[in-house]
């Protein structure tokens, strides 16, 4: 059985394709309606969507849908702290502990301290 599917949904000010400015996560959904809806709205606001899936990792014997409000941890590149945000999505967990693992993986291998796990519910939508 594969694992159920993360939609991770960036927006940005800048058409695709032109590598100017920062592309921020703005949510995390449990559909790709739920991430196309989000790109309709973006280009209403004369802003850019982009969205990408990711296998919920630690799931495997799932078989539930994923709810509004379900926490999952998000190990991310790219400097959390800073403004605006600018990361990217490596993996997505259902177990934080393993998100850190994997976080601190990531930091041994690459040697990059720009690694982070950040917990999110689903349904989760940022101040845009």
């Amino acid at each position: 059985m594969r694992e159920p599917i993360v939609w991770l949904v960036y927006e940005r000010t800048s058409p695709p394709g032109i590598d100017a400015g920062v592309e921020p996560l703005i949510a995390v959904c449990a559909t790709e309606a739920e991430a196309e809806n989000l790109g309709r709205a973006s280009s209403a606001r004369g802003r850019y969507a982009s969205w990408e899936k990711h296998p919920l990792q630690s799931a495997a014997d799932r078989v539930d849908p994923l709810v509004d409000g379900e926490m999952v941890h998000v190990v991310l590149l790219g400097d959390v702290d800073a403004d605006p945000r600018d990361p990217i999505a490596i993996a997505v967990h259902t177990d934080r502990h393993a998100a850190e693992q994997r976080t601190a993986e990531e930091l041994h291998h690459t040697g990059d301290s720009d690694h982070h796990t950040i917990s999110l519910p689903i349904g989760w939508r940022a101040d845009t």
